[in-house]
């Protein structure tokens, strides 16, 4: 597993402004202006004096080498849904899907979310692409299935980890995102491969700016 961040921190760019999660710190902020300007501006590759890098690095938001900046968090538009094919009817994967939510749920109550992340499974070798879109498709249809048992409502991060975590214990390439929105602040997660949803609804998804990639 890795995660798409500067040490513990990660950032997007998301409507004009610079947006941050800590993810020790389980939080997401915003620097103060001009801090976010100048902070925008030295991520871009434009020089700052030692006060400005200063000010950064005591916000927490840069290390001590001023020539180590830390990339914005990016990946692929999605384009599709593979939950649109509506529900699995393999037993076995609805079940997995609802114990998959409910492992994931539990886990949130009790455990940081950065620990949480720490001890999802590495993927092991892609599975042959002529077979991977159909596993992919069929776990889509199994949490649409699990939606018919368990609330979704405010439930998009349990639902995604869950997701997330059948997708690499059957050897299938895909991510576990954080997005976030601005006016008003809203986060939400999904799980996404290549341009394809498979859990997170894509007309939700598109509203959003990946700020954590973890694959």
């Amino acid at each position: 597993m890795s995660l798409a961040s500067h040490a513990n921190i990660s950032w997007c760019r998301c409507a004009g402004q610079a947006v941050f999660l800590d993810l020790e710190g389980d939080r997401y902020f915003c620097l103060p202006e001009p801090l976010g300007a100048i902070f925008q501006r030295w991520a871009a590759g434009e020089a700052i004096d030692r006060d400005a890098h200063a000010a950064l690095v005591a916000a927490g938001v840069a290390c001590a080498d001023p020539k180590h900046r830390p990339q914005a968090v990016s990946f692929p538009a999605a384009a599709r849904d593979l939950a649109h094919a509506g529900a699995d009817r393999a037993t076995w994967n609805s079940v997995q899907a609802i114990f998959g939510q409910l492992r994931a749920k539990h886990w949130l109550q009790r455990r940081p979310l950065a620990k949480i992340l720490r001890g999802l499974p590495t993927p092991p070798a892609p599975a042959p692409r002529s077979s991977e879109e159909a596993s992919l498709q069929a776990i889509a249809g199994a949490f649409v299935t699990s939606a018919m048992v368990l609330r979704t409502a405010d439930q998009c991060l349990p639902r995604a980890i869950g997701a997330a975590r059948l997708c690499w214990q059957r050897g299938l390439e895909a991510a576990l995102i954080l997005g976030v929105r601005l006016h008003p602040f809203a986060a939400h997660s999904w799980v996404q491969s290549g341009d394809a949803v498979v859990v997170g609804d894509l007309e939700q998804v598109r509203l959003y700016t990946p700020i954590l990639v973890v694959r």
